[in-house]
């Protein structure tokens, strides 16, 4: 049984039609995406179609999240969740459930999602609870906290595709990136938008056109537009795009966040584009750090580095992250979380 389908904040103009044929998938994978977010936690249509240009105020004046959801979602960084959780303040849980109902209402604002699975982050949230109650210790410095992902991106049991309809197929592996965060802590619970083919200084794609928070007449930048618009948003604290000519830092720049492009080869991306990336015949592309402080970019080199994902990619360099480089080579804007002071 499907659901009914999302409100939307309107583009302007029309995104233009494909095929009878592409339409119709297209149609369903959209449904696929409205079927995986439950009803009770949508923003009702009036407030959708009473959406001012400016979509960043939303959250906290809709009424779906409570005055701790808002607490936790507004006033952390990663670093002080992690810092949170590993002293009882919150539990994974409650912050999971808290990011993903505050994702949802971006989503419907800006169009950044492409996957999300509140079940599923709910569930491992529960896991890290339970291990840090009955052992003391977390498992990693990622401990609990919310780490949302760039479509093209492998993890495991989800859809994976390059920004087209075609591309699109669950995978049974986590690509090396996405396992490293995952062991040390992190919580996936949703996918974020990218163009077609990745390879756009916007983010158009069969999802749609996912527009800047800030004002929605605007982009917001691609190709991790998604990922860009959903921090801006505050529906997630910490996430990771990837970068050739700008796709982190341009949206990074446009949305007010912090993100910057790592040296090609100090990241893992091994199996990060199924099938290859044909971009990276002359520029190769790295992974990298999308949030919203400058010590959460550093905590998340950090946390790659000690991993010494070398072993496994003899690519990769095996130079330690100093974090020296974050003192020059990053785009960002906003104002810093209280939780980091």
């Amino acid at each position: 049984m499907t659901t009914p389908a999302l409100p939307m904040v309107a583009v302007d103009p029309v995104m233009p039609r494909g095929s009878e044929e592409y339409e119709q998938k297209r149609a369903a994978n959209l449904q696929r995406l409205a079927d995986s977010i439950p009803v009770e936690l949508r923003l009702p249509q009036q407030v959708v179609d009473a959406a001012p240009k400016n979509v960043t105020k939303i959250p906290r004046e809709c009424g779906l999240l409570t005055e701790r959801e808002l607490e936790i979602t507004e006033n952390y960084d990663a670093v002080a969740l992690a810092e949170a959780i590993a002293s009882k303040v919150y539990t994974s849980v409650e912050i999971a459930t808290a990011f993903c109902k505050r994702a949802i209402i971006a989503h419907q604002l800006t169009c950044c999602l492409t996957d999300f699975f509140m079940d599923e982050a709910l569930e491992r949230a529960k896991e890290l609870d339970e291990h840090l109650e009955s052992t003391g210790k977390t498992v990693g410095p990622l401990h609990g906290v919310p780490m949302s992902l760039k479509m093209h991106m492998p993890l495991k049991n989800h859809i994976m595709d390059v920004g087209t309809l075609h591309s699109g197929r669950v995978v049974d592996f986590d690509c090396p990136a996405v396992g490293i965060a995952r062991a040390a802590g992190a919580v996936f619970y949703c996918k974020t938008t990218q163009p077609q083919f990745v390879m756009h200084l916007e983010c158009s794609s069969s999802y749609g056109r996912t527009l800047n928070p800030h004002n929605t007449k605007l982009s917001s930048g691609g190709s991790s537009g998604g990922e860009a618009a959903l921090l801006a948003m505050k529906g997630s604290v910490f996430g990771m795009g990837s970068d050739i000519g700008g796709s982190i830092r341009g949206p990074s720049a446009f949305c007010g966040i912090y993100g910057f492009k790592p040296t090609s080869n100090l990241m893992p991306r091994r199996d990060g584009f199924v099938g290859g990336s044909p971009a990276e015949m002359t520029v190769p592309a790295t992974w990298g750090p999308m949030s919203r402080s400058l010590r959460d970019m550093d905590l998340f080199m950090s946390v790659y580095s000690a991993a010494q994902p070398w072993r496994a990619d003899p690519r990769l360099t095996t130079r330690p992250w100093t974090g020296r480089s974050l003192r020059c080579s990053c785009s960002a804007g906003g104002r810093t979380p209280r939780g980091t002071r």
